[in-house]
């Protein structure tokens, strides 16, 4: 007889004190914080700031072919791409918002992200560009208790004519 009140006390503590939260908010927050801290060195146009977001590693690549293999060469693009007054042309219509943000593992997680810009010139033939949709997708990765971007793809949605 003394098990159904017993039984009933830990039940109703159980519901009283749910367990505590797990690390997946805190864990998305650093996630996004470092994905906002990229987009501010965009923004500014520093390589700097940017690549100090991005693993040793880091492959990147966006639609136009460009294909870059570790933090040294992505500075070096980044410095010659931001500096460029067709690149510096662009407004973002829709400035870049997470779109999804997926913790895989305690230690990996990846984001979908998109942009719109207009008013791109094209630095050669000096014409302007059409207005540019981009999904991004970055796979980010926790060393050392440090979250930052080791893959990122950039993809333009194509409007035929």
């Amino acid at each position: 007889m003394h098990r159904l009140p017993i039984a009933l006390t830990l039940a109703t503590l159980v519901l009283a004190f749910p367990p505590a939260p797990a690390q997946q908010p805190t864990e998305e927050a650093a996630i996004r914080a470092v994905f906002a801290r990229e987009q501010e060195g965009w923004d500014k146009f520093d390589p700097k700031e940017v690549v100090s977001t991005y693993t040793d590693d880091i492959i990147w690549q966006n639609p136009f072919g460009v294909r870059i293999h570790g933090r040294a060469e992505m500075e070096k693009f980044l410095t010659d791409l931001l500096a460029r007054p067709g690149y510096r042309a662009g407004n973002s219509t829709v400035p870049v918002k997470i779109l999804d943000l997926h913790l895989t593992s305690p230690t990996t997680a990846v984001v979908w992200s998109d942009e719109r810009i207009d008013g791109l010139i094209n630095d050669f033939s000096g014409h302007p560009m059409d207005p540019r949709h981009s999904y991004y997708l970055e796979v980010f990765v926790k060393k050392d208790g440090v979250w930052k971007i080791s893959d990122s793809i950039i993809m333009d949605i194509v409007h035929i004519k």
